[in-house]
């Protein structure tokens, strides 16, 4: 008996030893470049190709992810995840949006003929 209830105790220990060391967040936008999460007044860009998500303990795609969502991630590789000082700036620079609600040439394109 002794002896199942030190097995016990060792296992019950030890059992967050083997998990993988996920970090939360918040999911602020999802680009082509990665998933762009906010922590503990931080940004990060986290590469949708080398992590994992998960969504209420369920592994999800970074595809399924929407702003707002708090979300567990894991990235093998922690050299891959970038700082990102200001999510707002970056999402200005980098994905800019149009104020017509599409990028430059489009409309005349869909207007052909009807001029």
């Amino acid at each position: 008996m002794k002896k199942l209830l030190t097995l016990g105790c060792f296992l019950y220990l030890s059992s967050g030893l083997w998990a993988q060391p996920y970090q939360s967040g918040t999911v602020y936008g999802v680009y082509p470049e990665g998933v762009l999460i906010q922590r503990r007044g931080a940004a990060y860009l986290v590469p949708q190709q080398q992590a994992t998500f998960q969504l209420g303990g369920l592994r999800v795609s970074w595809s399924d992810l929407q702003p707002g969502q708090s979300i567990n991630y894991y990235v093998p590789q922690q050299n891959r995840i970038r700082y990102v000082q200001n999510p707002f700036q970056w999402e200005r620079q980098n994905h800019p949006r149009h104020p017509h609600g599409m990028p430059p040439g489009q409309r005349k394109k869909m207007n052909r003929g009807r001029w």
